[in-house]
């Protein structure tokens, strides 16, 4: 439901309209309850923003060469010892933030195993909404098993192995990067290999060159939410997923790779929709 309605400067654009749990908790409207609205972001993901803004900058020599997580083997040994690099700082405390999650979850899972009937007041809202989830089964047991194993590879292989480690590569995390140290950083080389573009996005149905006229831009600044790279993502959410009325003028970051996935505005800042 509509909460804050923005109208564009210059009258030309349609208004975003954001529902209450987009807003910053500081706002009088800001209003979130997760019986009705199960998370999709777990904190563990806005702790890792935390540990690379409190480790700093990375460093061109500390990203890998190449590192493909669909082919590589994730038992192999450190890839960062193996090419005679530091790792990232960013990275250690994220990795760390990772393991002491995952043992501190366990205890969680061990209450629920011993009393299927347990309070989960003081369970993490996320997890807590998965313990109910398997509760609510036909096998609670067998579920309670199948989660655990699930957050486990989550915490110690998806995360960090298939997310982070493919990210701070030379050639993804690296674009963004200057070609040499002690100058600013020029936009221009920012954005050689990845733009952001305002653009308007619409409901699958709508008329692109109809919607193009109404709000007087070209229609390259038109997109359907299916031609969105989320929308071909099974888990990943489109902008309506989040309660944004559409039309709704946000913007999209369209990558070397060829994805295209929409930033929204959450809380205090911009969420990438990507997985």
């Amino acid at each position: 439901m509509t909460t804050r309605r923005i109208h564009p400067g210059d009258g030309t654009l349609p208004p975003l309209s954001l529902p209450s749990g987009a807003l910053a908790k500081t706002d009088q409207q800001h209003c979130y309850d997760v019986s009705d609205e199960p998370p999709a972001i777990e904190p563990i993901e806005h702790r890792i923003r935390l540990d690379f803004m409190t480790a700093g900058p990375i460093r061109r020599s500390q990203l890998l060469d190449q590192h493909n997580p669909w082919t590589a083997d994730s038992d192999e040994d450190d890839l960062w010892r193996e090419a005679g690099r530091s790792k990232p700082l960013g990275l250690l405390y994220a990795e760390e933030s990772c393991r002491r999650t995952l043992v501190g979850e366990r205890r969680y899972y061990d209450r629920v195993e011993a009393d299927p009937s347990a309070e989960l007041d003081n369970v993490p809202a996320f997890l807590a909404h998965r313990l109910q989830a398997c509760r609510e089964t036909d096998d609670p047991s067998a579920a309670l098993e199948q989660e655990r194993a699930r957050r486990e590879r989550w915490y110690s292989t998806i995360i960090p192995w298939m997310n982070l480690y493919h990210v701070l590569k030379r050639s993804s995390y690296g674009s963004l990067l200057p070609p040499s140290i002690g100058r600013s950083a020029d936009v221009g080389e920012l954005t050689e290999h990845n733009t952001f573009v305002g653009m308007v996005v619409v409901d699958n149905g709508a008329d692109i060159r109809a919607v193009a006229r109404e709000y007087e831009i070209p229609g390259r600044f038109v997109v359907r939410e299916r031609d969105l790279s989320s929308s071909a993502v099974e888990c990943v959410p489109v902008p309506s997923d989040f309660g944004i009325d559409l039309p709704a003028p946000l913007l999209v970051g369209e990558y070397a790779s060829g994805s295209r996935y929409p930033l929204l505005p959450w809380s205090d800042g911009l969420v990438c929709s990507c997985p």
